[in-house]
């Protein structure tokens, strides 16, 4: 989206936005700009590649993490609204990235028509744009051509490459970004959505994400300690009631950064949080260091669900998995629930949580276990 060289003495690199807080810093290293990178940083803009209507950067100094919160906004642009965006570029009084940044927000004060056959489609789309629908039934074309006649008789529209702009110079847009924290923006889905606040000022942490854009997104907030900063999920993508709460748990006991860690672990394409509840209990484990260790082994447990027998656990294992695979005429004769309560015994199994869980790595669950850090009930951090 957006593509700068910077400059520090004798150096210089490009960069490409969106990037990652790791990639970024790799970037400065080149430069050997040596500043705390957890905080933002402003370095000086010695060529804009593009887009070129960004060329009020080049020769001055700009704050990169701005930079890499617009090129987030500018990505999830359609066509049409990065044209838009372009267009308003042009039309900003103060051109830098915060006013860049604030532009992205307010792309309704823009309407850019690409079909002007008529007034009614002057008027349609201009209704559309600003009030972000027009009703599917609606085909009163005397309407809609009644508006796009008067925005042409009183002015408002003009011929540009990318179409004929209807834009008011006096409809100021509104300000959103504050140059201190960034607006709430869900770049990514994310498993869950983190309202940071300190004094009135709040930060959108999506997690899991790099351990530094916490950082940089707490600092923003006004350089507070963690633990003076609340924390409130303001979404997520779990399916399971008892894992976040038991997420909130970890972030007011243990931190935000120990909780980060850990949502990474269980961030996978399909995770059985029924699977994954037997599996801490199993274990007997609460922090989030060794629910991650559980979570990152994940596949050397396995939860058969809705059974409570061993005798359940011994028919399931029978006709499911083919290595204990009977023949038909030997079921008659078969012990199944001797059958499953050895097989409980060899593999450390349990019924938990309305299933059977058990282990099934190279070691046994002890030695297994012998991994995981020391628990405790300490409470060492604060903020829910």
């Amino acid at each position: 989206m957006i593509k700068i060289r910077i400059q520090n003495a004798a150096y210089n690199t490009d960069i490409r936005f969106p990037i990652s807080e790791a990639a970024l810093s790799e970037k400065l290293d080149e430069i050997y700009v040596l500043k705390n990178r957890e905080s933002s940083q402003s370095v000086f803009v010695a060529e804009v590649c593009w887009p070129e209507e960004f060329s009020m950067l080049k020769n001055n100094f700009a704050n990169l993490d701005e930079l890499n919160y617009l090129g987030k906004r500018m990505e999830s642009f359609d066509a049409l609204e990065y044209d838009q965006f372009i267009i308003g570029v042009s039309k900003l009084e103060k051109p830098n990235v915060k006013a860049l940044i604030n532009l992205t927000f307010n792309l309704s004060h823009f309407t850019l028509c690409k079909d002007v056959s008529s007034y009614a489609k002057l008027g349609r789309a201009y209704i559309l744009n600003t009030e972000g629908m027009v009703s599917a039934g609606d085909d009163d074309e005397a309407k809609y051509a009644a508006i796009g006649k008067k925005l042409i008789d009183r002015g408002f529209t003009q011929v540009t490459a990318r179409g004929l702009l209807i834009y008011d110079p006096l409809d100021k847009p509104e300000e959103v970004y504050d140059g201190k924290t960034f607006p709430e923006y869900y770049y990514k889905n994310s498993l869950l959505n983190i309202c940071a606040e300190y004094k009135g000022r709040k930060e959108l942490l999506q997690l899991p994400d790099e351990e530094l854009a916490i950082k940089k997104a707490i600092a923003r907030l006004g350089k507070p300690y963690m633990e003076e900063c609340s924390f409130k999920i303001a979404s997520h993508n779990i399916e399971s009631a008892e894992w976040v709460k038991r997420i909130e748990d970890i972030i007011k006991k243990e931190g935000i950064y120990e909780a980060n860690a850990m949502v990474k672990s269980l961030d996978r394409e399909e995770m059985d949080w029924d699977k994954l509840s037997a599996m801490v209990e199993l274990a007997g484990v609460h922090k989030a260091a060794n629910i991650a260790f559980l979570a990152e082994n994940y596949d050397e447990f396995y939860f058969i669900q809705n059974v409570d027998t061993e005798e359940d656990v011994g028919r399931y294992l029978a006709d499911n998995e083919s290595e204990y695979n009977l023949a038909l005429e030997m079921e008659d004769f078969f012990d199944f629930a001797g059958f499953g309560e050895h097989f409980a015994e060899e593999h450390d199994g349990r019924f938990i949580n309305g299933g059977f869980v058990y282990f099934d790595g190279d070691n046994t669950l002890d030695k297994f276990l012998e991994d995981i850090e020391t628990e405790s009930d300490d409470i060492t951090m604060g903020g829910m």
